[in-house]
């Protein structure tokens, strides 16, 4: 059953928690990108292209947190309308009407057309037709990006207050080669998983070398840090020292799914079977710790 701890948690079109099914653990995951509900808002582009970024399956893919005693935090809408895993200073400046009249910081993501809101829908295509107003920009960080990071933010919390330590997983997919967006440059082959620690300052090396060998050992290639080692919830919300443990992990979308349809392939199940095997391994290894 449920953990108390836990209460059920769904805002339309903006976020959805999933309680634990089991006796919770000191692990909390979350998909902060799998959202495919589009807002209604102003773009020159087709809803399959606001869509297009999306990491479509990856709630399901990594639907078996529950079971293990973890909650799982999922964004409703696309990334591209608003990226979860950007700081709220990752404005780009140049989208703005008028001056923004917030902080912001130099942002490679930013630079590239994928900040807080994106210029792009993908590739070169711009999202939009006209500069977006200040107000509007402010209403989807009040609307989208404070609900969820204050959700993520308690879950954490509130794990961390009941077992002294919190282990957190956020889960994406990428695209089987790199793309005119990325920070990898364009046509570069991906290994099957890319697993992020923020450069070390994220993790207990332990925890990440987990990860690592349990993927490895069934099969899969896999790189750390290269070309994503984790963006914002990764990097905002933890303090190895203190016991609080973020990673990020990318699947491959090639394993799963068809890029251009977006239609599961003849590997989807295999993978999601496997990825619950990795989360029985995290199990076992935040409730062994001393």
């Amino acid at each position: 059953m449920s953990d108390p701890l836990f209460a059920a948690v769904e805002i339309d079109g903006v976020l959805k928690i999933i309680p634990p099914t089991a006796p919770a653990v000191p692990l909390v995951f979350d998909s902060p990108h799998s959202g495919l509900t589009i807002p209604d808002f102003e773009r020159t582009v087709s809803d399959e292209l606001v869509r297009v970024a999306a990491d479509t399956y990856v709630d399901d893919l990594f639907g078996f947190a529950p079971s293990i005693g973890a909650p799982l935090l999922i964004a409703l809408f696309p990334r591209s309308f608003l990226d979860l895993n950007r700081s709220v200073r990752d404005v780009d400046v140049e989208m703005i009407e008028g001056e923004w009249p917030h902080p912001t910081r130099d942002s490679a993501a930013a630079r590239r057309g994928m900040g807080l809101a994106w210029r792009y829908a993908w590739g070169d295509t711009p999202m939009y037709g006209r500069k977006l107003t200040v107000e509007e920009l402010e209403k989807r960080v009040e609307t989208y990006w404070r609900p969820y990071h204050r959700e993520i933010v308690r879950l954490l919390d509130e794990t961390y207050a009941t077992f002294g330590k919190v282990y957190h997983v956020n889960c994406h997919s990428m695209p089987a080669i790199g793309h005119v967006l990325s920070p990898d440059p364009p046509g570069t082959v991906r290994k099957d998983v890319v697993v992020g620690d923020y450069d070390g300052q994220s993790s207990e090396p332990d925890f990440v070398n987990l990860v690592i060998e349990t993927l490895e050992g069934l099969g899969y290639s896999v790189s750390l840090n290269v070309p994503f080692r984790g963006a914002e919830l990764v990097s905002a919300y933890s303090a190895p020292s203190n016991k609080r443990h973020s990673i990020q992990i990318e699947l491959n979308r090639k394993l799963y799914m068809d890029e251009d349809t977006r239609e599961k392939n003849a590997g989807y199940a295999e993978l999601k079977a496997n990825l619950a095997l990795l989360g029985t391994r995290l199990r076992e290894y935040v409730t062994t710790l001393a």
